[in-house]
């Protein structure tokens, strides 16, 4: 489920305007205690007055930051109320330093001793020009901390006052504040300006009201209108293309609307041909494309990516997606089957929420979408110290109870989900799927969880009513028909569940493997407890083709035998003892085979194979010590096992498990180890460090 479009932020007001006669009735400038006396006040223009207010300005302007505040702060020490000085401190402590509190301090000082000295009418010795650039620095900064209404009448006023009015900020406005008809209004009337920024601006504004109101071909076509247009925009002195990666961006988070996920890939890779100062950061888009299609090697290098791009914004642009990008970072280690570094990831995004001044998402979207996520780590915590606990005998009350405590401690972030979707428009929403007002950012291999979250009651009101929405929608069924099938199996109703998987999968996008492969298991589930093992052990084979991972992440169990093939070799024998007690394997025959065999120098091989004899993994297991015991090669050989059979392959998701004979470990292998160098770099970092 993708984020909500971006608004493109602005760091230089636009170019300087035509001056409007002002109304009587305007809005009236909150009085401040300035120092200072009469006669000041009625002095010519302060505008460029000292050579520290004119340096500071030339240095702001020509994107100088750092000399602009030290300039600035010169400026305020000779008087602290130098027009110029508050508001070069302001924007520079915004845009510079993230400062965003202080910043808004210099900026309404500067504008209420504007307003002190000239008055809201404008005289022709008066700075006007400066003003405008107050007026629209102030309501910027307004939309990033999320004061909207403030943000609609700092626009209202620029707009009786200065040409060409803002109008596409007011649509953008007007829609956080609900009021949709009004902000389509706005959109169309910018649209419509002679102003080319305007235009392009409305038809983006236009992009993001269609997403918040649910509608998937008008958003995908306003979008594409507003790409268009950015593509066709004039390039500006100095730079090397056009300004398009917010419009790619919103273009690729549309194209998932209506289920295009070739244009979603197309998109977002054009949005990554320059560095833009922007938070919608087109390789965490990527990342989650990838994800969701298992190329865990192609999401891994966009991560990276994603940091780096992260890593050269501004500052008080990084933390506008801090949160989002630790989300995408721990659903790749969930996937990964490294939920203890994802917790960390995911909590941070938790305790520290992004600022969701430019995006048109509301912050309980993301809340809910974090608390699912990390609710998904600490199941697959849970499931994994379960595994732990089976082949080491002598840590396995510890483990239990860990595993037990972990299980516990999802219970809040259950609670912060269900009172988040209370909104039965946001939870309709969110089962949709890839329209606005869900939750988000919430992949789509997610969005089950919430049968056990919310109960099935609730769900299946919520589900059919998303049914009926996307009726004219054929794309949308398998996605429905797969949670339906989740919600059949939660029910008892097996046929049913084992009928909708089947129905769903082959109708999903290609890109939607790790969709395919929960519902693939659900169905597989269905099928055991309804008695048709058959049935079961062909569906568990083609789930295992696409993502193994699931069947842990879910707590489920695969029908295996296990058989030793190094006779006399006590630490094989007593591997294949505690691998039978695994909580991912059911003994069961003619289901998956698991093989444990003796090397050369106290190695050992363990693979699974399909019932064909098909190998779908193999590890290898290094000799220990050589006083190693028994037991202790044993857990070895169970914990290598674990975590490499049950974790998403890295890059072969597509491949049939009839086509695996082995060949293709060694490329498993290397992309696993650039996760575990992705990781390690994270580990010596830590979260606080990673950007």
């Amino acid at each position: 489920m993708s984020p909500s479009p971006h608004e493109p932020p602005r760091t230089k007001r636009p170019p300087a305007g035509r001056a409007r006669p002002m109304l009587a009735a305007l809005l009236a400038c909150a009085a401040l205690q300035l120092s200072g006396s009469a006669t000041r006040a009625q002095q010519a223009p302060a505008f460029g007055d000292t050579a520290d207010e004119r340096a500071a300005y030339d240095d702001y302007r020509n994107n100088r930051l750092l000399t602009a505040r030290t300039k600035a702060q010169r400026a305020l020490e000779r008087d602290e109320d130098s027009i110029v000085g508050n508001y070069v401190m302001g924007v520079v402590l915004h845009e510079a330093e993230g400062l965003p509190a202080r910043a808004m301090h210099y900026l309404a000082r500067a504008r209420a001793i504007y307003e002190q000295r000239y008055g809201a009418n404008r005289t022709p010795s008066a700075p006007w020009r400066l003003h405008e650039e107050i007026l629209f620095a102030t309501q910027r900064l307004a939309g990033e901390l999320e004061e909207h209404r403030f943000r609609l009448q700092l626009l209202e006023y620029h707009d009786a006052l200065y040409d060409p009015p803002l109008l596409s900020q007011r649509a953008m406005t007007l829609m956080r504040l609900g009021r949709f008809n009004e902000a389509r209004q706005k959109a169309q009337e910018a649209m419509r300006q002679g102003d080319a920024e305007q235009r392009l601006m409305g038809n983006n504004a236009l992009c993001a009201i269609e997403t918040e109101a649910g509608q998937r071909q008008p958003r995908f076509d306003a979008c594409s209108r507003a790409l268009e247009a950015a593509r066709a925009r004039p390039v500006a002195q100095g730079e090397t293309g056009p300004r398009i990666a917010v419009y790619a961006y919103n273009a690729a988070e549309s194209a998932y609307s209506t289920y295009r996920l070739e244009d979603v890939e197309r998109f977002a890779i054009e949005a990554t041909r320059r560095i833009e100062f922007t938070p919608a950061n087109p390789w965490r888009m990527l990342a989650r494309l990838y994800m969701d299609g298992g190329r865990i090697p192609d999401a891994v290098n966009a991560i990276r990516d994603m940091q780096r791009w992260r890593a050269a914004q501004p500052a008080y642009l990084r933390d506008q997606d801090r949160a989002e990008s630790d989300s995408a970072l721990a659903t790749l280690l969930l996937l990964a089957g490294e939920p203890e570094i994802g917790l960390r990831f995911a909590n941070r995004a938790m305790d520290r929420p992004d600022r969701r001044g430019l995006v048109s998402s509301k912050p309980e979207q993301a809340l809910g979408a974090h608390a699912l996520l990390r609710r998904a780590l600490l199941r697959l915590q849970s499931e994994i110290d379960a595994e732990t606990a089976s082949f080491t005998p002598g840590l396995a009350v510890g483990r239990r109870a860990s595993s037990m405590a972990n299980a516990l401690r999802s219970w809040p972030d259950d609670e912060r989900v269900v009172s988040v979707l209370a909104d039965d428009d946001r939870l309709v929403a969110t089962l949709r799927g890839y329209v606005g007002g869900g939750l988000e950012p919430l992949p789509s291999w997610m969005v089950g969880e919430l049968v056990t979250v919310l109960g099935a009651g609730a769900f299946a009101v919520a589900l059919e009513e998303a049914r009926d929405k996307d009726r004219a929608t054929q794309a949308a069924k398998p996605y429905h028909d797969g949670l339906a099938a989740e919600l059949a199996l939660s029910r008892g109703e097996y046929s049913d569940a084992v009928r909708l998987a089947r129905a769903a999968v082959p109708l999903l996008p290609r890109g939607e493997s790790i969709l395919a492969a929960r519902i693939l298991v659900v169905g597989a589930e269905a099928a055991r407890r309804n008695g048709d093992l058959s049935g079961s052990r062909s569906l568990f084979e083609q789930a295992m083709a696409k993502d193994p991972g699931v069947v842990r992440r879910m707590g489920f169990a695969i029908p295996a035998t296990v058989r030793v093939e190094s006779t006399g070799n006590a630490a094989a024998q007593r591997a294949a003892e505690l691998l039978r007690g695994s909580p991912r394997l059911r003994n069961e025959e003619g289901g998956f085979v698991v093989t444990v065999a003796a090397g050369s120098a106290r190695s050992y091989t363990v693979c699974l194979k399909t019932t064909q004899g098909n190998t779908v993994q193999c590890a290898s297991v290094p000799a220990g010590p050589n006083n190693e015991s028994t037991d202790a090669t044993a857990s070895r050989i169970g914990a290598v096992f674990h975590r490499e059979v049950f974790a998403s392959r890295t890059g072969f998701a597509t491949i049939d498990l009839r086509s695996l004979d082995g060949t293709t470990t060694g490329g498993r292998d290397n992309a696993r180890e650039s996760l575990r160098g992705l990781m390690n770099e994270l580990g010596n970092q830590g979260p606080e460090t990673t950007r």
